[in-house]
């Protein structure tokens, strides 16, 4: 009987023991090299990696057991049952495949780790003794069962703490530790087990199957382990090129997340592992201070639960969350939240991406204000209004005590700056407005810009209309005193109109309603004041609104008229012409006069298509005309401005063949006020067509004398406010011989309207004026017939002796 455990001393080759050692741990190595490539790959690869690792550990047990084997030398001759041989190379293969598998995926982590071990441990143990198994030797082979329970123990144990070590082997010296652990459970396992074998010499052998000898199973052998050295040699270039990549791409991806504008931040477990430059400057600190850190601590309080519940988000859960982070400062910045699952380093982690707010939220905020505020004053705008009223009467709903009033306020001569100085300086002087209104104005009042040079106030807890009339009266007070505009003074004013809740109305609508028909009657009455609503003011608005509708039809119901007053030549008493007026017969109340429903027309809108109509007529029936006097029209500063007065003054003369010469534009000095170079290009194309223009009641504006040097006219008419007041005083009779001599110098014909006494033409005709105009030589008549009877109405009145009327003189004529 042979005891192995007395031999392994005295009949072992110990070169052969030293490079099966050597063949175990280089085996080893290789081993731990590719599950740590597993560690890291993707679910798929990771199987690849695990049963690669699990063929070299097979081979390399396999190697070592037989390489060890071979180095046993007994003095007897030894074989090995083929079949037998390869199958224990199996064993040990496939065994450790199926721990390597269960070590990695099994849960929780410590019986896996228990769990792959055992298998380990059982795999190892399984290979050997099927490799002692295969050995035919001239006797008997018999193993020491409380040995072979020790050895089994020993190689589970030892791979436990393989296992237990490899957990994590991206450090090298974890990967020595670890191969260090599994040459222990295969040498240990490997010579413990040939202590427990016993040899029984003169017993028959065993001779079942193929056999290979000794020098076969070197050959064999000796090509395992060179395939072991050959994987060993290209699983260490493969790690090496891996890696390499591995850092060019970990450098590729920080540097692509520092040029990044997003924070990227990498945590395993809330603890940041990684950050990038914009993280740095995020939050005031250079992005390495970041690492180490807990992640939630980097938020606001109230936003740390959602920080935590996103770590357990599934990766492809990409919802955002809108959160608050903490500057280094305690500055609080508007981040937009998302998170992802990632592999990084060999290990799962969290990557977590925060997009900076601040300046959407900024922008939006810009947005809101603008959408609710004055672009120019800043004062809230109507849609603030609607809402801040809809509060104040709700507030004033819930408190019966407590009143709301309304005030409109309107500027007056505004448009006036906007004409001679310019829009820039109209909108300077809105800017000063809202200043001074607001100064007047309580915090809780609102003050809002609700048009061009329209304002509305709401002010509550107001008891008394008295206090509200204080208030008002102070506003347009403020506004009267003058405002410096680049070092020019401008005087304007304002008119208010107040409305009160709940009297007034008790819905906002009602209520600017109400102060719009009060604003509306305080410009009517006189500029300059405030109006409260009064009902009757409704009354008067309905009743104005009706006029307006009743006035978009006048035409085709033929209710406009023009009436034609004549112009007398002052030397020879024949008519030259005369001027179309237009006169309103409604159909209910009767002929309503110019001075009420022209006003109206111009507010409208309405005056443009009216005077087109007026023109059009005059011309159709002066061309009718037996005589060839001039028919003059007056036009509308607004008719001036919004529409193509040439054209329809071209498709006029053009349809009815009236002669250009005998058409008479007559304008007012206020169509030259505003935009002044527009309105004269259109009387240059006046003159160019051929029609006289004359410049209506002369001397009462601010600037006629400007104007004459501008514009060429024609004919100057005299207001009649001059003519009224001759004989009267010395004043008005100097002025009227003024215009007359400054028309003749500068060759223009000179008209006086308004002549309704003997006395005022006598003086008119001593001052040498060219044309006279007025109830005293003909009042305004319909021209459907012959225009005899005017002409010698017209004569009768300049050359009717002394002791005869007019009228008597022109029976005479007639009945001659």
């Amino acid at each position: 009987m042979l005891r192995v455990i007395g031999c392994i001393t005295q009949q072992h080759d110990l070169r052969l023991v030293v490079l099966a050692a050597c063949i175990c741990i280089l085996a080893c190595v290789t081993t731990l090299t590719l599950v740590a490539r597993a560690q890291i790959s993707r679910p798929r690869s990771s199987l690849i990696w695990l049963l690669g690792a699990a063929i070299v550990f097979g081979c390399g047990v396999w190697s070592l057991h037989f390489i060890a084997m071979l180095a046993f030398m007994p003095g007897l001759p030894i074989a090995y049952n083929l079949k037998t041989t390869f199958i224990s190379a199996g064993i040990a293969s496939l065994g450790a495949f199926l721990a390597l598998a269960v070590w990695k995926n099994w849960q929780p982590r410590a019986v896996g780790i228990g769990l792959g071990g055992s298998l380990l441990g059982l795999a190892v143990s399984a290979m050997h003794y099927c490799g002692v198994a295969a050995m035919q030797v001239p006797g008997r082979l018999r193993l020491d069962g409380p040995d072979v329970a020790v050895s089994i123990l020993i190689s589970m144990g030892f791979a436990i703490m393989a296992l237990a070590r490899a957990t994590d082997l991206r450090s090298l010296w974890r990967r020595i530790e670890a191969s260090g652990w599994l040459a222990l459970c295969i040498c240990g396992l490997h010579f413990t087990a040939m202590t427990a074998l016993t040899i029984e010499l003169g017993a028959p052998p065993s001779q079942e199957g193929a056999v290979v000898g000794s020098g076969a199973l070197a050959v064999a052998v000796g090509s395992v382990s060179l395939a072991i050295l050959v994987l060993s040699l290209a699983a260490t270039v493969m790690e090496q090129h891996l890696s390499q990549r591995a850092v060019l791409e970990l450098k590729r991806m920080r540097l692509l997340s520092d040029v990044s504008q997003e924070v990227l931040i990498i945590h395993r477990g809330g603890t940041i592992l990684q950050a990038n430059t914009a993280g740095g400057r995020m939050f005031g600190v250079p992005a390495g201070q970041l690492v180490g850190r807990a992640l939630p601590d980097l938020f606001a309080e109230a936003d740390r639960p959602v920080v935590i519940r996103r770590e357990h988000l599934r990766q492809e859960d990409l919802k955002r969350d809108e959160v608050q982070v903490r500057t280094t400062t305690g500055a609080l910045i508007p981040v937009e939240l998302s998170s992802s699952t990632i592999d990084y380093e060999g290990r799962p982690a969290t990557v977590v991406a925060l997009h900076d707010l601040s300046d959407r939220k900024r922008n939006e905020e810009r947005i809101r204000h603008l959408a609710h505020h004055d672009a120019l004053t800043d004062l809230p705008n109507r849609f603030l209004l609607q809402e801040r009223l809809t509060q104040a009467l709700g507030a004033a709903a819930r408190s019966p005590a407590t009143t709301v009033a309304l005030l409109y306020i309107d500027l007056d001569r505004f448009k006036a700056v906007n004409d001679l100085m310019g829009h820039t300086a109209g909108d300077a002087l809105l800017i000063h407005v809202a200043e001074r209104l607001r100064a007047e104005l309580r915090p809780t009042d609102t003050l809002a810009r609700v048009g061009g040079d329209e304002f509305v106030i709401i002010t509550s807890a107001i008891d008394q209309p008295g206090k509200v009339a204080i208030l008002a009266g102070r506003l347009i007070e403020t506004l009267t005193h003058p405002f410096d505009l680049d070092a020019h003074p401008v005087e304007i004013g304002a008119s208010v109109g107040i409305a009160l809740y709940p009297g007034d109305g008790d819905t906002q609508e009602q209520l600017i309603q109400a102060a719009d028909t009060a604003l509306y009657r305080a410009k009517q009455d006189q500029r300059g004041t405030f109006r409260f609503f009064e009902p009757a003011m409704n009354e008067h608005l309905h009743a104005r609104r009706k006029l307006e509708q009743d006035l978009r039809g006048a035409i085709e119901r033929g209710e406009l008229q023009l009436h034609y007053q004549p112009l007398v030549s002052c030397s020879t008493g024949e008519v030259d012409g005369f001027e179309a007026l237009v006169r309103w017969n409604h159909q209910d109340r009767g002929v309503i006069p110019p001075m009420e429903f022209i006003p109206l027309a111009e507010e409208s809108g309405q005056i443009v298509r009216i005077g087109r109509w007026v023109i059009e007529t005059a011309c159709d029936a002066a061309a009718r005309w037996q005589s060839s006097g001039c028919v003059a029209v007056n036009v509308s500063p607004v008719q001036f401005r919004q529409s193509d007065l040439p054209g329809t003054v071209a498709a006029a003369l053009s349809r009815s063949g009236l002669s250009p010469d005998r058409l008479e534009i007559e304008i007012t000095e206020g169509v030259l006020m505003e935009d002044t170079k527009r309105a004269l290009d259109v009387l240059s194309a006046l003159r160019r067509l051929g029609v006289r223009i004359a410049l209506d009641d002369f001397g009462t504006g601010y600037s006629s004398l400007s104007y004459l040097r501008s514009f060429t006219f024609d004919k100057l008419k005299i207001d009649k406010s001059f003519i009224k007041g001759l004989g009267q005083g010395d004043d008005a009779t100097l002025i009227v011989r003024t215009i007359i001599g400054l028309a003749h110098n500068l060759g223009l014909t000179i008209a006086a309207e308004g002549v309704e006494t003997a006395q005022q033409l006598a003086t008119i005709r001593e001052m040498m004026c060219d044309q006279v105009q007025g109830y005293l030589l003909g009042r305004p008549m319909q021209m459907d017939g012959p225009i005899e009877l005017a002409a010698i109405r017209a004569r009768a009145a300049i050359f009717a002796p002394p002791s005869m009327t007019s009228d008597r003189y022109a029976e005479q004529v007639m009945s001659a």
